[in-house]
């Protein structure tokens, strides 16, 4: 079988298992997210997965630059990053997202033992006088 029928049928597949599941997204017929854990879960995270021409030989793309992430520290991401490569590693020249996504989700607690959520600070500018002078 060619890259892109393997990637045919993988297709099918994980629509097919992950049908009305809110976690699975295909934002294109090679582009994926996936989110780990639930949404209220301050350890829970998104994987984007971007199939190469050449998936499953080659290695897909894996982020964690969705925005819902930025409460990760770098050094977090890293770690999942790190050892989901080990996973892929394991995996390469079969079809894997399914395994990459199962075991995610087996292993959240130990990608996320370290995790201390990133705070950021939103400073709200506004022309509007009355805001913050308790005169609304």
């Amino acid at each position: 079988m060619t890259a892109n029928e393997d990637q045919e049928m993988e297709l099918e597949a994980l629509r097919s298992i992950y049908e009305g599941d809110e976690c699975f997204k295909e934002i294109s017929p090679v582009s994926f997210q996936f989110r780990i854990g639930d949404l209220e879960d301050t350890r829970a995270f998104i994987l984007d997965i971007v199939w190469p021409e050449t998936y499953p030989e080659s290695a897909p793309q894996i982020s964690l630059d969705a925005f819902f992430n930025n409460r990760i520290s770098a050094e977090t991401k890293q770690l999942i990053l790190a050892k989901l490569e080990e996973q892929v590693e394991a995996n390469l020249g079969t079809a894997m997202m399914y395994t990459l996504f199962e075991w995610a989700k087996e292993n959240q607690e130990e990608l996320m033992e370290n995790h201390r959520p990133v705070m950021t600070a939103v400073t709200i500018r506004g022309s509007c006088p009355e805001v913050g002078t308790g005169l609304m």
